[in-house]
């Protein structure tokens, strides 16, 4: 009778443990996620390495839930599992792992302050005045709403952005353009209208869920209930190797020195190992450069496009 009761008791374990191994799961990529909180990865593919590495752990007990007796038809089953994991996990766990929201949140606001922390290009803003003037598009509406989220005017952008949607003639019955909408949740989100920002993310995913979009809607949720980001010092530390590397660079050449490892060699080195320089390059192309870099990396931050 022991026996029995203690079969019984080992085999209702089992079975709750594997009904409650998504819990189990996400906090052991959270785990992980939280040991490489200072990297320079993006968010996306520390999850999806974290995720990979602790499949081992539950992948036995994902098959096991495959009812199929036909192996090529359970393995594609548990194909099937696994990309539904990878993508419920992406969002469900902003609303539970510190660790994670922590780093996309960090992310995108580096490259919002790569952006905010140069002068305005008022020849910029002239030229997208003009381009609003001779053809008032929604394109041109857009574009220019964009560059103000950019840097930072989001009365401008959220007033540029909303004109875009009702000039868009493809938003029609309540029907909204992706790449309209989200700017201007983002927009929303800045200005600390949650509900707002909330309510379009619902929207878009009201036909189908969109993983990307959907924690996108988890941050902003975490934001409305008062959740203290500490991006500030990640993004703090995040510099810190830039600015080593710079100061080596700039650090003196020991031309004695340089001298000394020549001679060592063959003669005819000393007169003709060239006195090599690197090419400097100016502001305007770092600039350039760096606007460019900060719009691919918003863009490709969540993989919205």
């Amino acid at each position: 009778m022991k026996q029995f009761i203690f079969l019984v008791m080992l085999l209702w374990g089992l079975n709750s443990y594997s009904q409650n191994y998504e819990s189990n799961y996400k906090a052991d990529i959270c785990a992980c996620i939280e040991a490489q909180e200072n990297t320079q990865q993006l968010p996306d593919k520390i999850y999806n390495a974290c995720f990979t590495k602790h499949m081992t752990t539950y992948a036995a007990i994902i098959d096991a839930q495959i009812k199929e007796e036909d192996k090529t038809k359970k393995f594609i089953a548990g194909q099937q599992v696994r990309r539904d994991l990878n993508q419920k996990f992406k969002y469900d766990l902003v609303y539970v792992c510190d660790a994670y929201i922590d780093i996309i949140e960090s992310k995108k606001q580096k490259v919002l302050q790569n952006f905010r922390a140069r002068e305005i290009d008022s020849s910029k803003i002239d030229k997208l005045n003009e381009t609003v003037a001779m053809v008032p598009h929604y394109s041109s509406y857009f574009n220019r709403g964009q560059y103000f989220y950019y840097i930072g005017d989001l009365n401008n952008a959220e007033r540029d952005v909303k004109k875009s949607i009702e000039e868009n003639p493809l938003n029609n019955e309540g029907t909204l353009t992706t790449h309209e909408s989200l700017l201007l949740a983002l927009i929303y989100e800045e200005q600390k209208k949650y509900s707002e920002a909330i309510a379009i993310y619902n929207a878009i995913n009201s036909k189908a869920i969109n993983p990307s979009v959907e924690l996108l809607k988890a941050i902003v949720y975490r934001k409305s209930k008062g959740y203290a980001f500490k991006s500030n010092a990640i993004l703090e530390k995040s510099e810190q190797p830039e600015v080593a590397a710079e100061k080596t660079e700039k650090a003196p050449i020991d031309v004695t020195q340089r001298r000394r490892t020549v001679a060592r060699g063959s003669r005819t080195d000393t007169n003709t190992v060239p006195n090599k320089t690197t090419p400097k390059i100016s502001t305007k192309q770092q600039t350039t450069t760096k606007t460019k870099d900060s719009t691919k990396n918003l863009r490709g931050l969540f993989k919205l496009d």
